[in-house]
């Protein structure tokens, strides 16, 4: 149950910026004046993740910048990554006003953790900051004037976050498949709203095109297909969250892009061939557990796309899950997901992340498939064989010691344009 109250919440918006206005409104709740300067230390990822993707509520409006300065105006730090939900549109002509004056400014900070924000609220005479660290949601230090005023593991009064992960990593597909299916009523029921919050997002993004229409556009080609609905439904899910539309999705793992590709693809399986409720939630919490098992090996924010490989890897052992299959038969799909997948990078948050969303969906009922029918990566490929832990150990290998070049040079081209 811990697991899945940290690892699974809802979200506005794309989770770095959400990241940033929470951290923000964190520190404007101690401030007794307004600021005149605001200043943003940012991790590379954290920078690069909120460079040019819309915050939810602006009607277009974009950036780390604007939301620390609504997270200053109309944050509610109480309502965690959905800080903004109750901002309004004098809140964005003022944020804007002050954005475009000149009045943020931000740098990426060295040798801090991937997700790290510095947030300072300068007022001349008074001056308080707010410190984000580890997780997206996770304040851990507010100072007014010098002073500490908060400390912890969150400024809304949370508790520490990572005892739930602490054994995650002991673990390997058939122990994971296992405690998916011994989920308690009420947990089944919590991943069933998450399901239900991310059906009715796409549902906006399929009625209209948000972002770059991804899902709008797909869903015209072949709606009635399952491969191409599931890959309709997820793309117009990240389009309107990415466009900044005003609903929540459910994350996983701490992104709304990784909640949606988890959730979505078992979800609509499910639907389309008459599965129970259970059986649903039994295959959303693989799903959530695989894609975070991953994302220990990996780290939460990375060079490859963490949407592709570690929510799609979830979500393909989901759609196995429901079909009947065992857990080496999700274990080949997964295999099969990560060898079509594992060299797409994460270039920052912005609409074309729907792209890759939609793709990663697609796979992974591709995949799950392909490894029902005896197909699929069964034996060593290369760097993959079908075998989560060695997949999992591999991939963190590639994105800490082999991609860090790349990351770098797509953080200096997101700076230089």
């Amino acid at each position: 149950k811990e697991f899945f109250l940290n690892e699974v919440k809802p979200a506005l918006g794309c989770t770095e910026p959400g990241a940033v206005a929470l951290a923000a409104a964190s520190a404007a709740k101690y401030m007794k004046k307004e600021p005149e300067k605001i200043h943003l230390e940012l991790s590379g990822n954290i920078y690069k993740n909120g460079a040019n993707v819309g915050v939810p509520g602006t009607n277009g409006g974009t950036g780390n910048p604007l939301a620390s300065v609504l997270g200053v105006l109309a944050g509610d730090p109480e309502k965690g990554l959905k800080a903004l939900e109750d901002i309004t549109m004098d809140d964005v002509v003022k944020a804007q006003a002050f954005v475009d004056a000149g009045s943020v400014t931000q740098e990426v900070a060295i040798d801090v953790p991937n997700v790290y924000a510095r947030v300072t609220l300068d007022a001349g005479d008074e001056k308080t900051v707010a410190v984000l660290s580890g997780r997206h949601d996770n304040v851990v230090e507010v100072s007014r004037n010098g002073e500490v005023v908060y400390s912890g593991e969150s400024a809304v009064g949370g508790k520490k976050k990572s005892g739930h992960i602490a054994g995650l990593k002991d673990q390997n597909m058939a122990s994971l498949w296992e405690l998916a299916s011994g989920i308690s009523d009420e947990v089944a029921e919590y991943l069933l709203e998450g399901s239900a919050m991310n059906l009715e997002i796409a549902g906006h993004g399929l009625e209209e095109p948000w972002g770059l229409g991804v899902g709008y556009y797909i869903n015209k080609i072949n709606g009635d297909d399952l491969l191409y609905k599931i890959k309709a439904y997820a793309g117009a899910a990240a389009d309107a969250r990415m466009g900044g539309g005003p609903w929540p999705v459910m994350s996983s793992a701490g992104s709304g892009n990784h909640g949606i590709t988890a959730i979505l693809p078992p979800t609509l399986y499910a639907k389309a061939h008459g599965k129970s409720e259970r059986e649903l939630a039994e295959a959303l919490a693989l799903s959530h557990l695989v894609t975070r098992y991953i994302k220990v090996y990996t780290g939460l924010l990375t060079p490859i796309c963490g949407c592709a490989v570690a929510a799609g890897a979830g979500a393909t052992a989901a759609i196995t899950k429901l079909a009947g299959g065992t857990p080496k038969q999700a274990e080949v799909a997964v295999a099969g997901l990560m060898a079509s997948l594992m060299g797409m990078t994460c270039d920052g948050g912005k609409g074309s992340c729907a792209f890759k969303v939609s793709t990663a969906a697609g796979e992974a009922y591709l995949f799950a498939l392909i490894a029902l029918m005896g197909g699929g990566v069964n034996q060593t490929q290369g760097i993959l064989k079908p075998d989560l832990v060695y997949v999992s150990k591999v991939l963190g290998e590639i994105s800490d010691k082999g991609m860090t070049g790349m990351d770098e040079t797509i953080l200096k081209v997101i700076q230089r344009e």
